[in-house]
């Protein structure tokens, strides 16, 4: 990476100061009081709208939940600020995926072709209304997807929305959740053919939705399938092999595909645990996902239902990244036939690679920031943490490997968590870590480092809270 992203890696490790708090608005929703409206049709889950129903499981408001002072504590920063007056305002709405401080700096907008099912244009999501807003016509498709779509759907960030809380730290943040975002909607929209794109024009997409990209800037893309020919257009050339195998690597060579990321196998040092061939699906986990707000009860987990979360960890989404852009690290203090300690993950093998042998809780505890990770570290099963290489692809992308390395992170993290939720087990992605002191842990050196993590386990008694569910 260029002197750029490595200072502000090497600087930015927890939130900073924010000069001015009282200057950035309230809004989670942005507004166009005077542009042309399409409505959605509600409920979107029973509607046959299929954009309508992906875009709420993306971006919309779908669930709303009372909330105990202590429990909105966290977020006001100061029992001062918590509402006393009108217990309606414990009432909080929440989206489909976590955000930090549940700040919700995501917003979405639809590129829309002829077979898209709405106007031809450009248009904003807005989730307060589950409505679109129309702000360009025409068909800019090409403006904006590197391959063929009938629909692109475009993720931004808000920076203010995490700057207010988290001030410098914010941009880091918007990476990770720009990889959540990206994996549910390959998870949600994989029926329509989802895949996922963090290379593209940065300046002419911001310039296509009218961004100020101080304010507000494209992070990832997702393109929907368009339709397919009823008859096939003639014969395959692939009857003939040695055309094949040039032409298909000029085809390679024009794309500019990034080369692959080197091979970091387990060492085969360590103490090695095969684990069983057990899978859960994340789409039925999306309904159900919810960060825990009490923490874990202490249940201790099963290797098959540890097995079945790391194998969506380490699933290979389909976006145009390299493979294995990151390593995947996990430390399992309390798993059946698991010792405790410090793991890497190998997705070839599906085995456990042991780093760290011991009860890691200490470390664990002596690396958080706040409340509820320290109470993870006493009663989690597991976490899950994501280590990058900043430095492995810098030739290639420059400062955009930042980028790209915290969204795989976030990616890897929400899959993990999504098939947890499907097998019953609770989760939450947490930033209030340091996670250079984790390093040391994992035994990390040199130009690799870890990025985000994840907590895993049985969910307290007390952790859900009161909560009703606005799609079906």
């Amino acid at each position: 990476m260029s002197d750029e992203a490595l200072h502000y890696q090497a600087e930015i490790n927890t939130p900073t100061e924010v000069p001015d708090p009282g200057a950035y608005p309230v809004r989670v929703a942005k507004s166009y009081p005077s542009a042309t409206r399409h409505h959605l049709p509600w409920p979107p889950g029973r509607a046959a709208h299929s954009l309508g129903r992906l875009l709420a499981e993306l971006g919309g408001i779908t669930r709303l939940q009372w909330m105990t002072p202590l429990d909105m504590l966290p977020f006001t920063g100061s029992f001062e600020h918590i509402p006393d007056r009108d217990p309606l305002a414990w009432l909080v709405t929440r989206r489909p995926t976590p955000s930090g401080g549940a700040r919700y700096s995501a917003e979405w907008y639809v590129i829309a072709g002829p077979d898209s099912g709405i106007p031809v244009g450009v248009h904003y999501y807005d989730p307060a209304r589950h409505a679109l807003v129309q702000l360009r016509a025409g068909d800019h498709r090409r403006w904006a997807s590197p391959r063929p779509a009938t629909t692109v759907l475009v993720q931004t960030s808000v920076f203010w929305r995490l700057a207010v809380r988290y001030g410098e730290m914010a941009y880091r943040l918007c990476c990770l959740e720009a990889g959540i975002q990206l994996t549910q909607a390959l998870v949600v929209g994989r029926d329509l053919g989802a895949r996922a794109h963090l290379r593209f024009h940065d300046e002419e997409l911001n310039a296509l939705l009218g961004l100020d990209p101080l304010v507000e800037a494209v992070q990832s893309v997702i393109t929907l399938d368009g339709p397919l020919p009823v008859d096939p257009p003639g014969p395959s050339m692939a009857v003939l092999p040695c055309t094949t195998r040039l032409h298909q690597a000029v085809i390679r060579e024009s794309r500019r595909d990034p080369h692959p990321t080197p091979s970091t196998a387990l060492s085969g040092d360590g103490l090695r645990i095969p684990l069983p061939a057990v899978e859960a699906d994340p789409a039925a986990g999306a309904p159900l996902r919810h960060a825990t707000l009490r923490g874990f009860s202490g249940a201790t987990m099963s290797l098959e239902t540890l097995a079945a979360i790391l194998a969506a960890y380490g699933e290979r989404p389909r976006w145009d990244l390299p493979a294995d852009i990151i390593d995947l690290y996990c430390v399992v203090p309390d798993v059946t036939g698991v010792p405790a300690g410090a793991y890497r993950y190998d997705r070839e093998t599906h085995q456990l690679e042991q780093v760290y042998d011991g009860d890691p809780r200490a470390e664990m505890r002596d690396a958080a920031l706040a409340a509820l990770p320290q109470q993870g570290a006493r009663t989690a099963n597991v976490w899950l943490l994501p280590v990058g290489r900043p430095g492995m692809g810098a030739e290639q992308f420059g400062n955009r490997w930042y980028r790209m390395q915290h969204a795989a992170a976030g990616a890897a993290l929400h899959r993990a968590c999504l098939a947890a939720a499907a097998l019953g087990v609770a989760g939450r992605i947490q930033n209030d870590v340091l996670t250079h002191v984790l390093d040391k842990l994992l035994g990390l050196d040199g130009d690799r480092r870890s990025l985000l993590l994840a907590q895993l386990g049985t969910e307290h008694p007390g952790g859900r809270r009161p909560e009703f569910r606005l799609i079906s």
